[in-house]
């Protein structure tokens, strides 16, 4: 795409060699010698003006414009005015439209900074109610211990005085609701520190393979509660430097859920690795309901429930998937799923076999790196 200066002086450049062509042709072909060179004086003034007349239109008119047009990107990128006033033209229309693009500029930029100033208002609101927030989740975990603690000594036999039956279920339901309670605390509390960046990450040296077994014996009782088959699918010898406890706590709500949504007796779930020259790749693949596309696309946002209904059967925060999230790209990673509802659901998540220098930003704004 031409600019205007070129065109125009293209086209004059154009108009005014025709002209004094034909100044030539006709003082060449004039009968007279008289009237040609008339012709060809007049054809050499209307050419010559042509051109000046050009250059007069390109300083008034087109370098105006090519001005206003440079100001216009710079705003459209920057949002501010850096070449207020400086330009000047003749025409009218030009100028109006310079002093209108001003005044639209400015008006653009004093909404910007206001915009700006509400929007940092609300980042700081938002910090410190995450910070209050993490305070209160941290506060009710503390009277949760000695709850906990004094459940447990009546559940001793004769410890603290023998109980009958109608006592002893009381005390192992007080009991059920506090490891509720404090898993659902403690989920807050994790998920507070990740949208402030102030969960602490770790770094040591981890065998795959052990990792993986310790987890199956973790959770093989409470599979082995409702007769679902619990494996492996690994046999390398790999070792990983990453955070073995956040590793843990990500298997420990995936493992979790797989073991609530799939059948009792018939069901299945699978702990497997695959690996690649950077990275190691886990997964958790039951054959449960399925999840819907839909919910596919959401279910890692906080608080998000599948099931959303008062009779639900199923309990939990919604934090359990998001907690995993953060976790996981916190150790420069990624997770997703794959599933076919009625018939098998797979997560997978990949991370890092050493740590890796990730920016992390928080809420307000605030970026760091780290080395994890």
């Amino acid at each position: 795409m031409l600019p205007i200066k070129h065109t125009l002086f293209l086209v004059s450049g154009v108009s005014s060699f025709i002209i004094f062509y034909m100044g030539i042709v006709n003082f060449l072909t004039s009968v007279e010698q008289s009237t040609g060179m008339i012709l060809l004086i007049f054809s050499v003034f209307v050419a010559t003006g042509t051109l000046l007349g050009t250059v007069y239109i390109s300083k008034s008119i087109t370098k105006p414009i090519e001005k206003l047009a440079q100001s216009m990107t710079e705003f459209s990128k920057t949002n501010k005015m850096s070449n207020k006033n400086q330009i000047k033209t003749n025409v009218k229309e030009i100028f109006e439209l310079n002093e209108n693009f001003e005044s639209m500029g400015e008006k653009v930029e004093r909404t910007i900074e206001v915009q700006n100033e509400y929007v940092q208002k609300l980042k700081d609101m938002d910090r410190k109610k995450l910070e209050f927030s993490s305070m209160v989740s941290h506060e009710l975990k503390t009277p949760l211990v000695p709850i906990l603690g004094y459940v447990q000594m009546l559940q001793k036999d004769n410890f603290l005085g023998e109980l009958n039956e109608k006592q002893l279920d009381a005390v192992n339901e007080i009991y059920t609701s506090t490891i509720k309670l404090q898993r659902l605390v403690g989920d807050i509390l994790t998920t507070q520190k990740l949208d402030l960046g102030k969960l602490d990450f770790n770094e040591e040296q981890v065998s795959v393979s052990e990792l993986i077994n310790s987890v199956i014996k973790e959770f093989k009782p409470s599979a082995d509660v409702k007769k679902i088959l619990l494996t492996h699918d690994y046999k390398g010898n790999t070792n990983i430097i990453t955070d073995k406890d956040r590793i843990n706590q990500v298997f420990s709500n995936l493992i979790k859920n797989a073991i609530d949504f799939v059948p009792e007796n018939t069901g299945k779930i699978t702990i497997g690795v695959k690996e690649d020259p950077v990275n190691v790749e886990f997964f958790v693949k039951d054959n449960g309901t399925g999840i819907s596309l839909i919910n596919q696309n959401e279910i890692f946002k906080k608080f998000y429930q599948i099931d959303t209904s008062a009779s639900r059967k199923r309990s939990g925060s919604g934090l359990g998937l998001a907690i995993c999230k953060g976790i996981v790209e916190g150790l420069g990673g990624k997770i997703w799923v794959e599933s076919e509802e009625n018939v098998q659901t797979t997560f997978f998540f990949k991370i890092p076999k050493k740590p890796i220098k990730i920016t992390i930003k928080n809420n307000s704004e605030k970026k760091s790196e780290i080395n994890i």
